[in-house]
């Protein structure tokens, strides 16, 4: 039996039903195919691919595509060539699936055609990929040619590590051939995956018909599936759950419901399409993707009285405890609510355990973690000590397997059948039944005893404040924890309640409060650094979790950027965001200082100031007003506007189609005023140049992924270079957008690339944990460093010393020599580094997580912190006379500080504070130094910089993550309302 053969059976019983939505949650009506054009769709792509495919070997085909009401054909019409299906995620960075698919020796690949340039920009450096290609209706299909040598061209026999059930010593020939699985087997393979390699190097797993066929055989069953019922395909192709979510749904007259990937992070939406739109019968997920939903709408919505959920089965990380699953049932809800468990390497579910009502209804407090249950067909469940030896009470590692609930990870060819696989998970035995404890790389040891840390996670989960948290074991040192609260809360009293229900071996650190968990299509945590890099893999262990980065909105770099044409210098401006502005050429200078004198004068960072010397240079160093440190502190409480000097006002906006939280580069022409450029990018993978007077569209390109990182133009001028999602950074004509070249990293890159001045070399740092200097005018990367974390921020420039900084999310700050990619020095800050470094001629300044602002001499000597209440994402802004710092925090405050860390002011807004404040001269009185400012509930902030005074204020309709850029009465900005936003300073007499 196979998986095919499943769906063949339900269709001839229900051709006409509907047995795929796809809903695109837009103005469109949903798609519907029934049961006849799924079938029909699939076999004329498995005739096509018959007709062009030349299986050498094991017959496996790449499928490379986003969720769509084809997916489910394009998948039967791999399987029913005979083949197995090898996804390919868009969204992963393209060295891990190079790696995938290398490892594989995929020979063929099916390329969604909406996604061909996305395809051929990611796999060009490794692909020769136009040398065979075929168009079938929506998809091409490629053959593979690996421009590397490292290709597993043939796979060998190798067994791998296995052990049987059986007690046998040895067989004899004849006996061992038919008790062996053989994947060379023309039937043999259905789809094949990689774990996420998150505790070593991912593995291939090839998963068999017989191993999967049972888990939705006995999910049939189990969930009662029927013709009536609707599925959700809540899994992303890569993460084998997807495989029950798609055939025990059309093996059994359903319907499966598919919806874009982004939908999938917006919890109300999701909700509403799921619940209330297309009444969503059964629902498989792990229980971060519940708890994304929040407590309020699980209850309101997902598992109220009235809902249309049957079926609830929460697998793929540790169970919720039972107070916590009772808090979110609604008065009278029945779904059934099921735990499941499973590995990757078993695919793809072993255990079950139905929550009895008598349970869920009690009121009575249970301390009791929830079973995992009874293993599901086919499936052999073993508990071993350390010695091997099976445990009947007490502590030992899980072991799964059957007699063909095998798989083929890596080498294996051949796998003797009834093998079994270590989990890595512990659980306890009592009476018979199975409680999970932990990973093994979950267990730390603290104090001297040992913790499971999943332990804190569960009691925290129980306190009534706490809407959803998680913990990490950070750096091996500290234990902290995360808290989505449900209303303000006191520190103090969560530690009192942990304090309650903990040894105190087990009592957290610290305590930090983020405004929602983090969430990308895995839907899970990573065991050591909540707030790492996004991962890449699927590995479905209780511990061997991936995800983003905790903060869920992107901290936006800043770069100090020249322009030149032609090889020949002509005076251009670049401002970005913390009020840099650079110009390279010094003939210039004179004229440039004039122009500069009516606007930003003084604007100019420490590297801008060595190059543009003359241009209205103040003194450098000074005496602070007040050598006491006592300065003025405004906004202790709700703020008001005195006397408001200036009005803001919307001069254009531009729609961008989806959330833009990168900030603004603005580049002026210093001859001709009216020719200025805003450019910009956003979720929806546009890359714009707006022209900055009219908000007029000249240029935009459509990259492959969401653009958090904002623009960097480079040296000459002809090009800008912004960093993508999807691993690459693109490096595009100024004037066309047109691409000229793609340089690929390891993971999604939202640091902002810093141009070097002198070599007109590009420095950028990315999520896979590198620090790259790249040579664009000779499309090569010069040195790249690997610098103990994930690279979130802008890297800095200094010219005297030369050094470049990069600062990580590993809680590093490193110097490098930027000619020859070696480290100069490193500062261990001890927390995440969400903050970019700034610099200005005797220091360097940075925010960080533990919400303190740190300063550095240049040479790594920390000379003083300021600590706000909170943690520090902003990045510091260096005023006029590089006597002042301003910057913002989470808790709501905007903070001045002089040279020696002494507040001059703080000013309370309405909202945490991601955004950079920008310096910039009053319009109306040039002596006047102001400062703009945003907050994440969309304010404006207007204030006096030597006193922190608010001028004025403006409310955009969204969110705000992007950091203000101010020229002359211009500010511009980004919104998470789709839109960019030019608004005019207005001073009393222009009102």
């Amino acid at each position: 039996m196979t998986l095919q053969d499943l769906v063949l059976r339900a269709a001839s019983l229900y051709s006409d039903k509907i047995a795929v939505c796809f809903d695109d949650c837009n103005s469109q009506p949903p798609i519907y195919y029934t049961y006849k054009t799924v079938i029909n769709t699939a076999s004329e792509l498995s005739d096509f691919l018959q007709s062009h495919c030349n299986f050498q070997g094991i017959r496996e085909i790449g499928l490379y595509c986003y969720p769509g009401i084809n997916l489910p054909s394009w998948i039967l019409g791999i399987l029913q060539v005979p083949a197995a299906y090898a996804p390919v995620d868009p969204d992963s960075p393209p060295a891990l699936s190079a790696h995938f698919m290398q490892k594989c020796d995929l020979n063929y690949i099916l390329v969604e055609k909406q996604q061909l340039n996305k395809f051929r920009s990611s796999y060009e450096a490794l692909l020769i990929c136009d040398a065979f290609t075929v168009e079938h209706n929506d998809l091409v299909l490629f053959k593979l040619y690996w421009k590397t040598v490292e290709v597993n061209s043939m796979l060998s026999d190798h067994k791998g590590k296995h052990e049987t059930v059986t007690n046998s010593t040895s067989l004899d020939s004849s006996k061992e051939k038919s008790e062996h699985m053989d994947m060379r087997q023309k039937d043999c393979l259905a789809y094949v995956l990689h774990t996420s390699g998150t505790t070593g190097t991912p593995k291939i797993v090839r998963v068999p018909h017989s191993c999967i066929v049972p888990n939705i055989q006995h999910f049939r069953v189990l969930f009662e599936i029927t013709q009536q019922d609707v599925l959700f395909l809540a899994s992303p192709l890569t993460f084998d759950p997807s495989v029950v979510e798609i055939f025990a749904a059309l093996s059994s007259g359903a319907s499966l419901l598919i919806v874009p990937t982004f939908v999938k992070v917006l919890p109300s939406q999701l909700a509403a399409v799921l619940f209330s739109r297309h009444r969503v019968t059964v629902l498989q997920a792990t229980p971060t993707l519940l708890r994304r939903f929040g407590a309020h709408l699980i209850k309101s919505t997902v598992l109220s009285v009235n809902t249309s959920l049957r079926v609830l089965a929460l697998g793929g990380e540790a169970f919720p405890s039972l107070t916590v699953l009772r808090s979110w049932r609604g008065e009278g809800n029945k779904t059934h609510i099921f735990n499941i468990y499973g590995i990757t390497e078993v695919s793809s579910w072993a255990t079950f355990y139905r929550i009895p009502e008598t349970i869920l209804d009690s009121t009575l407090k249970c301390e009791m973690p929830v079973q995992l249950g009874f293993p599901l067909f086919g499936t052999v469940v073993e508990v071993r000590d350390s010695d091997g030896l099976t445990v009947q009470e007490g502590n030992g590692q899980v072991f799964l397997g059957g007699r063909n609930r095998v798989c083929f990870l890596d080498e294996e060819i051949t796998v003797p059948l009834g093998t079994m696989r270590a989990t890595g998970d512990f659980v306890t035995v009592k009476n018979g039944e199975l409680f999970f404890l932990g990973r093994k790389d979950s267990q730390i040891k603290r104090h001297g005893k040992r913790l499971n840390i999943e332990l804190v996670q569960q009691v925290a989960e129980g306190i009534p404040q706490v809407e959803s948290c998680a913990v990490t074991w950070y750096n091996q040192e500290k234990l902290i924890l995360f808290i989505v609260s449900k209303n303000d809360f006191v520190k103090e009293n969560i530690f009192r309640e942990l304090q309650k229900h903990l040894p105190t071996h087990a009592i957290p650190d610290e305590l930090m409060l983020i405004d929602s968990l983090p969430f990308t299509s895995h839907v899970a945590f990573p065991d050591e650094d909540l707030t790492l890099a996004k991962s890449c893999g699927n590995k479905r262990k209780f511990s061997d979790v991936n995800q983003e980065d905790n903060s869920g909105e992107s901290l936006h770099q800043e770069s100090a950027l020249p322009l030149n044409s032609d090889n020949q210098i002509n005076a251009f401006i670049a401002l970005s965001r913390g009020s840099q502005i650079l110009s390279l050429d010094t003939k210039f200078s004179a004229k440039l200082g004039h122009f500069l004198s009516t606007s930003s004068s003084d604007l100019i960072s420490q590297t801008d100031i060595q190059l543009v010397q003359s241009i209205n240079s103040p003194a450098l160093i000074g005496k602070s007003e007040d050598p006491t440190g006592a300065g003025k502190i405004s906004g202790e409480g709700t703020p008001a506007v005195v006397t408001e000097q200036i009005e803001l006002r919307v001069r254009w906006r531009t729609d961008t189609g989806k959330c833009v939280d990168a900030s603004p580069l603005v580049v002026l022409s210093a001859m001709d005023k009216s020719s200025a450029t805003v450019y910009i990018g956003s979720h929806s993978h546009r890359m714009m140049a707006v022209d900055l007077y009219s908000g007029t569209v000249k240029w935009e390109q459509i990259l492959e992924d969401r653009i958090e990182s904002s623009a960097c133009i480079s040296k000459c001028g002809n090009f800008i270079a912004v960093g993508c999602y999807n691993g690459l950074v693109y490096v595009l004509e100024s004037n066309s957008g047109e691409k000229y070249w793609v340089f690929t990293t390891g993971d999604a890159v939202k640091s902002s690339a810093t141009v070097d001045t002198i070599t007109g070399l590009l420095y950028i740092g990315s999520h896979d944990q590198h620090a790259y200097a790249l040579d664009i005018y000779k499309k090569k990367c010069v040195w790249e460093l690997k610098c103990g974390g994930a690279i979130f921020s802008s890297p800095c420039l200094s010219l005297v010393p030369h050094h470049v900084y990069f600062a990580t999310l590993g809680g590093l700050l490193l110097a490098v020599n930027p000619a020859t990619g070696n480290r100069v020095w490193k500062h261990e800050c001890g927390k995440p580094l969400f903050s970019s470094p700034r610099c200005s001629l005797e220091y360097v300044y940075i925010g960080c997580v533990d919400g303190n602002f740190l300063c550095f001499t240049h040479f790594g000597e920390q000379v003083w912190q300021f600590s706000t209440s909170e943690p520090v994402f902003s990045s510091p802004c260096i005023l006029t006379s590089e006597q002042e710092i301003v910057f913002g925090s989470h808790d709501c405050f905007i903070y001045c500080c002089n040279m020696k860390g002494h507040l001059q002011w703080k000013f309370e807004t309405t909202s945490r504070v991601y955004a950079t404040p920008f310096a910039f001269h009053n319009h109306d009185c040039s002596s006047e130094m102001l400062l703009a400012a945003a907050s994440t509930d969309g304010k404006l902030w207007i204030l006096e910089s030597k006193s922190g005074q608010l001028q004025s204020v403006h409310e955009l309709p969204g969110e705000v993550f992007s950091s203000p850029v101010v020229w002359e009465s211009m500010l511009i900005i980004g919104c998470r309302n789709n839109y960019i936003y030019c608004l005019d300073l207005l001073g009393r007499n222009q009102k």
